[in-house]
């Protein structure tokens, strides 16, 4: 955990990167925004800069100065009738993340910054040589579990699945996956679609529909191609906007502008339609105060239910 009084742009932005890159090249972690430090005491975010973040720009300056990106999440908290900004930073499965470019004396061409306990800093030696030997044994373990599948399998019975191109390799020839049905398959992979009890992660079931051109194959999800952070990025607005801007369109439940896709027993990723998109243009032309008044709509009415 780290701990901000304040959020701010301009260097303290690079060294929020620097934090988050750290804790990503060791186990994840947070920084929490609206804290005051020596003591520490919930004092609550005085100004709107941290709601008003556009995520994007933390994921530009990401992408100009570090080697590989990684996941992390920006939050709206609210504690004793005050705001808190809160980013959550996973840990990167692939080390190290690298810094690429220097930036003042914050950040280094060539560093691998890590998280230690109460600060971020360049990597030591015992750190670095654990974690690149990390990295080996993961590489060698991961080749062993393949090599020991195929083994159980028999050789002639395996065969090669592209999530990236959606093909199944059958030797010669290649089966497509539905791209619906890829979708689902990234979900596994990248921990967002879980199961309990021994149940099966995803079943596959249906019949062979035809034969298809590699070209012919429709865009993905093309009924509900977006996410809320897209919606995001093309309107200029943070998380906490959106929310409150599918709280009043009264979009959950409407097939026309929402589909919520089930990726678990317990977890559900929303996707939306191109024509939500069309019915936030429409409704942010007609009315510019639309959002901020939204805003203040839903914050009276999260607290009329607490």
């Amino acid at each position: 955990m780290e701990y901000k009084q304040a959020f701010h742009f301009g260097d303290s932005l690079a060294e929020y990167v620097r934090t988050m890159v750290g804790m990503a090249n060791n186990r994840g972690g947070k920084i929490i925004f609206g804290i005051k430090n020596s003591p520490r005491v919930p004092i609550g975010l005085t100004n709107n800069k941290f709601q008003e973040v556009d995520p994007n720009k933390i994921n530009q300056f990401v992408h100009e100065y570090f080697s590989h990106d990684f996941e992390w999440e920006i939050k709206n908290l609210e504690f004793d009738s005050k705001d808190f900004g809160q980013i959550i930073i996973n840990e990167k499965q692939e080390k190290p993340i690298i810094c690429s470019k220097a930036y003042k004396d914050i950040l280094r061409e060539g560093a691998i910054y890590y998280r230690y306990r109460g600060e971020t800093k360049e990597i030591k030696y015992p750190e670095l040589s654990f974690l690149l030997e990390n990295e080996k044994k993961k590489e060698r373990n991961l080749w062993m579990s393949h090599i020991d599948k195929i083994s159980q399998i028999g050789p002639q019975n395996i065969h090669l699945m592209d999530i990236f191109k959606g093909e199944i390799h059958l030797g010669d020839e290649k089966v497509l996956i539905d791209q619906s049905l890829l979708d689902k398959i990234k979900f596994i992979k990248e921990g967002e679609f879980v199961e309990k009890n021994g149940a099966p992660t995803l079943t596959l079931a249906g019949t062979i529909s035809g034969i298809l051109d590699g070209n012919s194959i429709m865009p993905t999800e093309k009924a509900y191609p977006y996410r809320s952070t897209h919606i995001e990025k093309k309107f200029n607005l943070n998380s906490y906007q959106v929310r409150c801007l599918i709280w009043k369109l009264k979009i959950k439940d409407k097939p026309k502008y929402h589909d919520p896709v089930q990726t678990g027993k317990h977890s559900v990723t929303h996707k939306y339609s191109d024509a939500l998109i069309q019915l936030i243009e429409t409704t942010l032309s007609q009315n510019p105060d639309y959002i901020e008044k939204t805003c203040k709509e839903f914050q009276i009415d999260q607290k009329n239910k607490k």
